[in-house]
């Protein structure tokens, strides 16, 4: 599995990284997305090539950048169950 570490300069709340979920959605070979919001930065966790996962990302014209790649033995991920609760907090509000 590959670890590839994202800039994205215009994610700063929650709505970002909703849209950016929603673009990756359907990706086969993302395994885990990381999100680190404070930092702008976005950890994506996958099989095979970064290409079509680049690609996506820059298509959201959130000043997003690839960072780096490696290879990674992590297969355990924790789910951060506040920042899904604050999510749907922000996505209700938004279709309210």
């Amino acid at each position: 599995m590959k670890k590839t570490l994202f800039e994205i300069t215009q994610m700063d709340c929650p709505s970002e990284e909703n849209l950016i979920r929603m673009k990756l959605d359907g990706i086969s070979s993302i395994v885990n997305l990381d999100f680190d919001i404070p930092n702008r930065k976005l950890t994506v966790f996958h099989s095979g090539e970064i290409d079509q996962i680049e690609k996506s990302i820059l298509e959201l014209n959130l000043g997003g950048k690839k960072i780096s790649t490696e290879q990674t033995d992590q297969t355990d991920f924790k789910e951060n169950a506040n920042q899904k609760k604050l999510l749907w907090s922000v996505l209700a509000i938004n279709f309210a």
